[in-house]
């Protein structure tokens, strides 16, 4: 467990607060008659539309009354997954087209007399990219790329961004999933893009100010902090460290990709254990905007010498490798192989996303030497439309061939944030840490007589860190029979015509299915010897509410008078439930709850394990009364 160092707290920085402006005018109607038109919401709205071919339209609404032109752009445009490059409008929605990059959508705004811009388009499910280009003489805007000043998504302040700067910004709009989109794609990604409904379990984000290993002041870093993050907790956070892509900067896994509204998801769900993420700008020249401004030696050395010290001082993340880690998009996922060569002990995830590290035989042999037998998994995955996986795929064959744990994948999208989004989506989801170790099942090991229609139920014992679901799936394996099956809750039913020696019961956890418990059940054959079974309560007339008490004895049929006794287990079933009972000496004294039954007669049936004579349907030792 990784023990917390001087945990010192940033001054809290000022956010940039949206405000909802609400425009509202008058038409007078003769005689007296007065109806106020309504609001105006500024920002991305987003309506059910039974006219929209997605099922949503989403109206964007800018106000500047002194620009005199103003657009609606972003990532969408349309790429569908059966005419590749063809792009399409948005009013051409269709099942297998995707809202992609590479090309800019471009939508006029129309202005109303109260200089508020606006435009409507349907869109898809998920977390979508967008932005608006103005032109607006009073401020000197030509053609000027901004964020949507409605936004409510943190930023850092000023003009220190990078995307600001290189007028790049991109903002997102989130909409619902419509069954008449009938994707499950689209559906995932609305279950995980959009913010989660509880205020109180979403996370929060900051832009902190920081200092460059060159020595470059005026950067931030972007900092999601779990809901209920806790710098006091017994165990540290893990942490993941996300880079973006070229000309990008620390706001683009924030907002385009979407990792906050991920991951509250995912923890809400109980998927993935509270996670802080790390987002840095890579850019240290100064005013530079060029490419070379992406130094990627730097970003690796600026990532592990001053922002993990950094970190790891002011918050309560893990200080060990296997709390950590790397992930980057584009530019950044190709800077993965200068941290995984310069550093190889420091991070145990590596994701690349459109991104591929350039190692050589001799780096996967010094990252091999380094890590030695510690977990090392590395995640590579890119966009359909960003051409196949066979790059990806060697990769993970030369860690694979060194006994690492590598996957590859692609996702509907482009090289874009969005297609970043679902790739951080399935990383985090279903290849970072669980918070699950360990599950066990109990009892961990029965018998029971072959040939019997038993019921036997199993329990899961999961461990888990704090927040995540123990939830899991169970099933039986070994069975020789349809009929032998485990329920969602653990009941095992073993099958009359069953002719398994043996069975295993096994609970997984749904969270890791890595993790798993088993118990193991051993099927004797029925004994050859004849019983008698006799089963009686006395008084056989309660009031409801009241226990009988049925004393059953089990002796094997013999001409002797002292008949040998017989063990084994017997099945006693009244009011609707079945109990299983050991014998003792061939006895069992059984009690029999009326609670909730009302008032009636009810039989009593007892079934001996050892010999089909008595089944647990067959045989009514006796009927008694619920007054």
């Amino acid at each position: 467990m990784g023990k917390a160092i001087g945990r010192r707290r940033f001054t809290r920085t000022v956010s940039l607060l949206a405000f909802m402006s609400l425009g509202a005018g008058a038409v007078v109607f003769p005689p007296a008659a007065v109806a106020a038109e309504p609001p105006v919401v500024e920002g991305a709205t987003v309506t059910a539309d039974p006219q929209s071919p997605t099922g949503y339209t989403a109206t964007f609404v800018y106000r500047n009354p002194n620009a005199t032109q103003v657009r609606l752009a972003g990532d969408l445009t349309l790429l569908d997954l059966g005419t590749g490059n063809t792009r399409y409008q948005p009013e051409a929605w269709q099942p297998g087209r995707y809202h992609a990059g590479g090309t800019e959508f471009l939508r006029d705004m129309t202005r109303d007399a109260n200089g508020y811009w606006s435009v409507s388009v349907p869109l898809h499910a998920g977390g979508l990219s967008y932005w608006y280009r103005v032109w607006d003489p009073t401020r000197g805007w030509v053609n000027k790329r901004i964020w949507d000043p409605a936004s409510t998504n943190p930023r850092p302040p000023g003009e220190s961004s990078f995307r600001v700067r290189n007028n790049d910004v991109l903002d997102a709009v989130y909409v619902p999933y419509a069954e008449k989109q009938n994707d499950p794609v689209l559906k995932r990604r609305a279950e995980y893009e959009l913010p989660v409904a509880d205020p109180a379990k979403r996370g929060t984000v900051r832009y902190v100010p920081y200092t460059t290993i060159l020595g470059d002041s005026g950067h931030h870093l972007g900092v999601y902090l779990p809901a209920g993050y806790d710098a006091d907790r017994a165990e540290p956070y893990k942490v993941v460290y996300l880079a973006h892509g070229i000309f990008g900067d620390e706001t683009d896994f924030m907002v385009p990709a979407n990792v906050p509204n991920i991951l509250d998801n995912m923890t809400a769900r109980g998927e993935i254990e509270p996670t802080v993420v790390v987002t840095m700008g890579n850019h240290f020249t100064g005013t530079s905007l060029g490419f070379a401004s992406y130094n990627q030696t730097n970003a690796a050395d600026n990532l592990v010498r001053t922002i993990l010290p950094l970190i790891e001082q002011n918050y309560h993340v893990s200080t060990e490798r296997a709390g950590r880690a790397y992930a980057g998009f584009s530019y950044g996922g190709m800077t993965g192989a200068h941290v995984i060569r310069g550093y190889p002990t420091t991070f145990s995830f590596y994701g690349h996303f459109s991104g591929n590290p350039s190692l050589s035989t001799q780096d996967y042999d010094n990252v091999a030497a380094a890590v030695g037998d510690d977990d090392l998994f590395v995640f590579l995955g890119n966009g359909v439309f960003e051409g196949n996986l066979n790059v990806q795929n060697g990769i993970a064959d030369n860690f694979r061939a060194r006994g690492y744990r590598a996957a590859t994948t692609q996702v509907p999208g482009a090289h874009d944030g969005m297609t970043a989004s679902q790739l951080f989506t399935i990383f985090a989801r279903d290849h970072l840490w669980t918070g699950v170790d360990s599950v066990s099942v109990t009892p961990a090991s029965v018998d029971l007589t072959r040939g019997w229609n038993w019921d036997r139920q199993f329990g899961a014992r999961v461990t888990t860190n704090a927040g995540v679901s123990p939830a899991v799936t169970w099933s039986v394996e070994g069975a020789n029979s349809a009929g032998t099956t485990v329920s969602a809750t653990g009941l095992l039913s073993v099958a009359a015509d069953e002719t398994a020696s043996s069975l295993t019961v096994v609970a997984t956890s749904v969270v890791d299915p890595t993790k798993a418990g088993r118990a193991r059940v051993t099927l004797t054959p029925a004994g050859t010897a004849a019983v008698v079974v006799k089963a009686k309560a006395a008084p056989a007339s309660i009031v409801g509410g009241g226990v009988f008490t049925l004393d059953v004895d089990v002796r094997a049929q013999s001409r002797h008078r002292k008949a040998p006794t017989v063990t084994g287990e017997i099945a006693v079933s009244f009011g609707g439930t079945t109990q299983v009972v050991p014998l003792t000496g061939g006895s069992a004294v059984v009690s029999l709850p009326t609670a909730g039954l009302p008032a009636g007669v009810y039989p009593v049936h007892v079934a001996y394990s050892g010999d089909p004579t008595y089944a647990a349907d067959d045989a009514v030792h006796q009927r008694l009364r619920v007054r």
